[in-house]
């Protein structure tokens, strides 16, 4: 019999060979954009940070029309790293397809499955880079090894930005608040799916953002109209990452409670008692008596 403790230790070495796969289209992408910035933009290494960003886009915008069938001089770059790219593609596709199949094991996936947004491969990747939540004691500590827990009163992906932390930590402190950036990243795209999915476009509603289209969307949509008022400064995707930073940490702790409210339950309910076998007069066997019913219980 599969056990929970089973599943969790597959999801993870799924997950470690598809972060493998990751890590090469990444290197791969990083390549090809570094390749087409220097030798297709007027990208200049001393530019500021906006002139870096618009040349970063001029290069994603080329890599889609080259992909879409437009000639230029740097095509062949482009289709040569697509190609390079197609064994770690399909590594990425194979690992996440099992990693969906194991989730759906979880005693977790039906409450997900009732999340718009919330799928089997967003908590297959959360389980996979924490673990069993049950051996969280809060869902602070949770978020902290998810990236979600604040320091000094912001956000650790704030404290990786030079131009957004307000001081610099130090070596003692950087050891006592680890942030990964590659699992945060990971988490970010979960918020995404699960906001999008529970919000209406700025198109369909015709007024300027959208609006939201179930809990976790009115969430995210009371943030960004609290940090619209507390932080005019900030940009509207300074203010989109923070609201997603804290509809992921909502959807977490719901998260956390409900997995161990299962657990709990999965502890404290009884097994099934299965009568012993009595030998009948003359070898033949029959069962015992059984029990009367409200001495044991069934699973459901």
């Amino acid at each position: 019999m599969t056990t929970t403790t089973d599943t969790i230790d597959l999801i993870r070495g799924l997950h470690r060979q598809r972060r493998f796969a990751l890590k090469v289209q990444q290197k791969l992408d990083r390549s090809l954009e570094s390749f087409l910035r220097i030798n297709a933009t007027s990208w200049n290494p001393n530019a500021d940070e906006i002139d870096r960003e618009k040349a970063n886009r001029e290069v994603k915008d080329l890599i889609k029309k080259i992909r879409g069938g437009e000639a230029h001089a740097f095509a062949a770059a482009v289709h040569t790293c697509d190609r390079a790219r197609e064994p770690a593609d399909e590594m990425r596709a194979v690992n996440e397809r099992a990693m969906e199949k194991a989730a759906k094991e979880l005693p977790i996936y039906s409450w997900i499955e009732a999340i718009r947004g919330a799928g089997a491969l967003g908590v297959a990747t959360i389980v996979a880079e924490a673990g069993d939540l049950a051996n969280y004691a809060t869902p602070c500590k949770l978020w902290k090894r998810l990236g979600f827990a604040p320091y000094d009163g912001h956000a650790g992906s704030t404290w990786k930005r030079s131009t957004w932390r307000p001081r610099t930590l130090t070596a003692d402190e950087w050891i006592d608040n680890p942030f990964s950036g590659e699992r945060y990243a990971l988490m970010a795209q979960i918020a995404t799916w699960l906001v999008n999915a529970q919000w209406i476009g700025a198109a369909k509603v015709g007024n300027g953002e959208g609006k939201p289209n179930g809990h976790y969307g009115e969430i995210y949509a009371r943030r960004r109209a609290q940090t619209k008022v507390s932080h005019p400064e900030w940009t509207p995707g300074h203010r989109r990452s923070d609201a997603l930073r804290i509809t992921m940490k909502a959807f977490l702790k719901d998260l956390w409670s409900e997995w161990n409210r299962l657990a709990a339950t999965e502890k404290t309910t009884p097994a099934l008692q299965i009568p012993p076998v009595v030998p009948a007069r003359g070898g033949a066997a029959h069962p015992a008596p059984k029990a009367p019913p409200h001495t044991f219980r069934r699973h459901t």
